[in-house]
This record gives C-alpha cells, sequence and structure tokens, in this order.
C-alpha cells in the first residue's frame, strides 16, 4: 500500500470509527452520532432517483445488472441502488465505514461490501459494471490517486454502462475562501481543521483537474464523456463537477 493509501486508510477508519454517517454526509447539526439512520439513508434514496432519472433519458445505462458504489461509507447510496440493479457492490478504503454499511443493510440480499486498499478496483472485471457511481469521495483522495480511480471507472465499464461520478476540478476563485483554498494547501488547513472538528484525523479537499482526466481517459476510444456538470456538492470554495462517461454498446 503506497502512502497516500495508507494515510486516507487510517483517517478514514478512524472516522468511521467514531461516527460514521456524519463523515459521509457532514450536515449541520448531525456531528456527534445525531444522524437518524432511516434519514440518512432517505437523503441516498433522493440521490439516486434524482440521477437514475436524467439516465434514463438517454436510455442509459442499456442493462441494470451490476451497478459498482466507489467510496460507499456507509451503504447510502448502495441502498438505494439496490432497488434498481440485480447486484450492487459497495467499495471503500475504511473497514469501519465498511462494518457500518453491512450492519444497516444486512436485510439486502443483493448488495455486497468489499474494503479496497488498493489503487485498482480489485476484484471486478474488465467491462463488467453497468453503473459506476461516485459522490463526495474523488474530492478527498489526492489528485494522482483519484485519476487512477477514473480510469479504472472506464476500465470496468460494460458495454452500454454509465460512470457517474463527482469531483472536484478547482478552486472557486471568485469567492474569498476559494481564494484562501488555493493558495494554502492541506499541510496548513489541517490543523485549522482539528482546531474546528476538536479531533486529530480530519478529511482533506483535493483538486482533480480536467485536464487530467481527459490525458488518463485518452487511451480507450470506446468510452465518451456524455455530458460533464457542475456541482454544488463539495460546498463553497471549491468548483465541483459531475462527468458522465459512457462505453460504446458496440465496442
Amino acid at each position: 500500500m503506497n502512502d497516500d493509501l495508507a494515510r486516507l486508510q487510517r483517517v478514514w477508519s478512524a472516522l468511521g470509527r467514531d461516527d460514521p454517517l456524519w463523515a459521509v454526509l457532514s450536515q449541520p447539526g448531525k456531528r456527534g452520532q445525531r444522524w437518524d439512520e432511516s434519514e440518512f439513508l432517505a437523503t441516498g434514496q433522493v440521490d439516486i432517483e434524482t440521477q437514475l432519472a436524467g439516465l434514463a433519458a438517454h436510455g442509459l445505462p442499456v442493462r441494470k445488472a451490476v451497478a459498482l458504489d466507489f467510496g460507499c461509507g456507509a451503504g447510502r447510496l448502495s441502498r438505494a441502488l439496490a432497488g434498481h440493479f440485480e447486484r450492487v457492490v459497495g467499495i471503500d478504503v475504511s473497514p469501519t465505514m465498511i462494518q457500518t454499511a453491512r450492519r444497516i443493510n444486512a436485510d439486502l440480499a443483493n448488495v455486497e461490501f468489499r474494503e479496497n486498499p488498493s489503487a485498482r478496483l480489485e476484484g471486478i472485471a474488465d467491462r463488467s459494471v453497468d453503473l459506476v457511481y461516485s459522490t463526495m469521495t474523488l474530492q478527498h483522495i489526492p489528485t494522482g490517486l483519484a485519476a487512477g480511480y477514473v480510469a479504472e471507472f472506464a476500465r470496468v465499464l460494460a458495454p452500454g454502462g454509465v460512470a457517474s461520478f463527482q469531483f472536484v476540478a478547482d478552486h472557486d476563485r471568485g469567492s474569498r475562501r476559494g481564494r484562501l483554498f488555493a493558495r494554502v494547501s492541506n499541510r496548513w488547513l489541517n490543523p485549522l481543521r482539528r482546531l474546528l472538528w476538536r479531533r486529530w484525523s480530519v478529511f482533506e479537499m483535493h483538486v482533480l483537474p480536467e485536464s487530467v482526466l481527459h490525458e488518463r481517459l485518452a487511451a480507450d476510444p470506446a468510452v465518451r464523456l456524455l455530458a460533464a456538470l457542475d456541482d454544488g456538492s463539495a460546498g463553497p470554495g471549491w468548483h465541483g463537477r459531475r462527468w458522465y462517461l459512457v462505453r460504446d454498446p458496440a465496442a
């Protein structure tokens, strides 16, 4: 395991042990294990229904056999996907998050949760997944590692399949907060986060430029960019984006 992966696993294992639902969805007033589990899971249902409705307008994905939830955390989105796909695989670097996901989704027979402390999507075959879904995950992963995961999304995408993923493309340089983030590295921001959150283990934010993604994906001409939209889920100070990749059904 490389240094970036080891650090990610260490931080997210601590977050998953102490307050997993808030670490996944850090809404005001929910810190300190104040999320109601049913309310938490209901937010995932809304997210997935919205995304699938948009994709259905394009006739995508062509099949609904397998969905992959990358950075599944406590299984909020995996649970929602299970109502639409024959099989769902949720993967996460954190063993404590996986434990929580298995516990609160134990009633579902078609969902599997896997710990994946690797730069690859281990155990996921080429061209085998109809929907790859990820939100509020790549933004916490260092750039090189995150770009590699996007290349993995393309690798596992089945013909007629879709990869929908959110990331931070840049700082919001039109805002004071964004200009601060652009000038100050995580090395200096992390002590401030520790003071603010009153805990040692804090998650970082990382930029993944769209130019980097274009370069990584150029190797597979059968995968094309269907759409690229602004996405505000990263919060103020960040220019968030969501990409939709499609593999040619005839590939």
